[in-house]
């Protein structure tokens, strides 16, 4: 694949993981193309991307910059506008320009124990939260359509970000500790260059084989980077019970890898080890923010 030739137009590409993945194409060196445009705003978008011509189209916008699961919850309108309409713009938009669509959206549509992996054929279990509703909106939209689906959980990444997942724990005093499936994102960005050569469609998981519990990022940080750091397990009954700490429930799941590594995609498991050598990455971008 000669990625000088190819153009990708990445959308949200001012986010956590949008500027991360525009970072990495680059550094690869594809002809990448950030400029903001509305996804509210078809006509815009088709303007834009008749002006590039790319040949895929990766949408990482969200509703708000940092939004969370409870604020959705509070925020339905943005939400649905966000989250479904708008993202159904961009996969339209990509197409009619001919461009290969990738959606990047969330596998938070399931719940159940590490005993079962969700595959894309499952039907989501899981309507506790406004936020996993529309994902599955979302995804039963795009399924119809020959768009690339891809399902990532709980982003953990090597660098300092309000929006990683190491951040997001260690910021809690208490926490649950249950069996979930994360995606390392310095792992998805290889696995999309590779769906950008092969070009599948279809609803496609992009987390690490296995998974991971909260505990084992916590003794991870503890031991690399902050021994006095002190925390809580709590059950799933005081974090969502009548009376938790959260308004809405969360998703624990453990999605499969089967299909994409049938596509050739490897995302090795978070192994305790592994989890400490990204730790010590991490550390090191402390010392720099």
């Amino acid at each position: 694949m000669d990625t000088k030739k190819i153009k990708i137009y990445i959308l949200g590409a001012s986010g956590f993981l949008g500027s991360r993945c525009a970072d990495y194409f680059r550094l690869q060196g594809f002809q990448v193309f950030d400029n903001r445009v509305d996804i509210l705003n078809p006509s815009g978008m088709r303007d834009a991307f008749s002006a590039v011509k790319p040949d895929v189209v990766i949408n990482l916008t969200g509703a708000k910059a940092y939004p969370t699961i409870d604020w959705c919850e509070d925020h339905k309108e943005e939400t649905v506008r966000v989250n479904v309409v708008g993202a159904t713009n961009v996969m339209l938009a990509a197409l009619e320009a001919g461009a290969y669509p990738i959606q990047i959206s969330s596998g938070c549509v399931y719940n159940g124990g590490p005993e079962r992996e969700f595959t894309e054929e499952d039907e989501p279990n899981f309507h506790g939260s406004f936020y996993s509703r529309m994902r599955i909106v979302l995804q039963d939209i795009l399924n119809e359509l020959p768009v690339l689906y891809a399902r990532i959980r709980m982003p953990i990444s090597k660098s300092d970000h309000p929006r990683n997942l190491i951040n997001k724990i260690v910021s809690y005093s208490r926490v649950i500790s249950i069996p979930n499936s994360v995606t390392l994102i310095e792992d998805l960005w290889p696995a999309l260059g590779h769906l950008i050569e092969t070009r599948p469609f279809g609803i496609l998981n992009l987390t690490n084989e296995g998974y991971v519990e909260h505990q084992q990022i916590l003794e991870a940080y503890k031991k690399i980077v902050d021994p006095g750091h002190e925390y809580e397990l709590i059950s799933l009954e005081q974090l969502e019970g009548s009376n938790g700490i959260i308004k809405a429930k969360r998703s624990n799941c453990v999605l499969s890898m089967k299909k994409a590594k049938s596509l050739g995609i490897s995302m090795p498991k978070l192994t305790d080890k592994r989890i400490e050598d990204v730790m010590r990455v991490y550390k090191s971008s402390l010392k720099q923010s």
